[in-house]
């Protein structure tokens, strides 16, 4: 029986035809790269737009762990912003849908066949003529032809009168205690939104807040919020086909107002996932700040004039939860009549040339 390949000889083939096996015009800067934080990675490329591409590298089925290690790849290349990648012969479903949350490609290939091309590497070197293997037959299909879900994300932020930055007046309080769901729960603490406290401690990741409505602009996050009451024990909602380097959205509209004139006051570049909460933890959406554009209510784009619902693009209703998924396409559209419609700056207009990019 013949013996299986290390890691090391799979090594072999991928550094020696990356073209063909994960994306064409890939150009090798490093192979067993060690980080600083004694970290190795298997292969660093650079891509045809200059953006660097690390490669890990299994034989066998990947696991949970493996995400991890991937994740520490994007920590300590942070200022880079690099593209990360996992090829391996099997790659379960929800770890793969945990990839797409996280921006991590990844591609699956089969391991007798690469075992197959390994032999005729040994053989007759590294002769060219290999171009004329079928590589389907090797691999799912190349990194380049991969399109992910989207991973764009629109948030339903309650109205706050202090610029989604504080707590909300109390006209504005009143209003939402009546009509807005966790508002009527946090009514009746101690500490509500209207209470002292937040005169000395205003609301912050640092002092905590009663509403993330109240902190979405100053600290630039939000969830996906909680399904309320005893028969689903407080769960929180996720938002898996979130994906980090894609783009969030919040929304808001007046008290009174009609859905349909429901505005987006910011947009940013998701840097990130947090997760938050002691006994029912729940995962936030972090935008970076430097790759973000806020709006002034009077001049804010209409969320209803790019955000379609699916099965009705006519019907302008959110109805229930705090997030709606956003496709590139309108994503991209909301910034081409950004670019057309306001009067930007030279920073805001790289802003949206970056964000174009990411969606295009």
């Amino acid at each position: 029986m013949e013996q299986k390949l290390s890691e090391r000889q799979i090594e072999d083939v991928f550094e020696n035809y990356h073209s063909e096996l994960i994306e064409p015009d890939l150009e090798l800067i490093s192979r067993q790269h060690i980080f600083s934080n004694g970290r190795r990675a298997d292969l660093i490329f650079r891509d045809r737009s200059n953006r660097k591409l690390i490669v890990e590298l299994k034989r066998n089925v990947v696991t949970r762990s493996d995400i991890g290690q991937l994740l520490e790849y994007f920590g300590i290349m942070n200022q880079e912003k690099p593209r990360i990648a996992l090829i391996a012969p099997i790659i379960p479903k929800s770890i793969k849908k945990a990839f797409e949350h996280f921006g991590i490609e990844y591609l699956e290939f089969d391991l007798t066949k690469i075992q197959d091309l390994y032999s005729k590497i040994q053989s007759n070197g590294l002769s060219r003529e290999f171009q004329k293997i079928n590589y389907s037959e090797i691999i799912s299909k190349p990194l380049s032809d991969k399109k992910l879900v989207d991973g764009n994300i629109a948030f339903k932020v309650t109205y706050v009168d202090n610029d989604w930055s504080d707590v909300c007046s109390p006209n504005n309080a009143d209003y939402n205690f009546k009509n807005r769901t966790w508002c009527k729960v946090q009514k009746s603490f101690k500490n509500n939104c209207q209470s002292d406290y937040w005169k000395n401690n205003p609301p912050s990741l640092e002092n905590g807040c009663p509403c993330y409505d109240s902190i979405a602009k100053k600290e630039l996050l939000f969830y996906p919020g909680h399904n309320h009451g005893p028969k689903t024990n407080n769960e929180p909602r996720r938002m898996l086909s979130a994906k980090q380097g894609k783009l969030m959205v919040l929304t808001s509209k007046r008290p009174g107002q009609n859905e349909s004139e429901r505005f987006i006051f910011s947009i940013a570049e998701i840097a990130g996932f947090d997760i938050h909460g002691e006994e029912s933890q729940y995962e936030v959406a972090i935008g970076d700040f430097e790759k973000s554009i806020d709006f002034k209510e009077e001049e804010a784009p209409l969320f209803w004039d790019y955000f379609k619902n699916p099965n009705a693009p006519k019907r302008k209703a959110w109805n229930t939860g705090l997030f709606r998924y956003m496709d590139d396409t309108m994503i991209y559209n909301l910034l081409q009549d950004v670019k057309k419609k306001f009067n930007l700056n030279k920073d805001h207009s790289d802003i949206i040339e970056h964000m174009i990019k990411r969606v295009e």
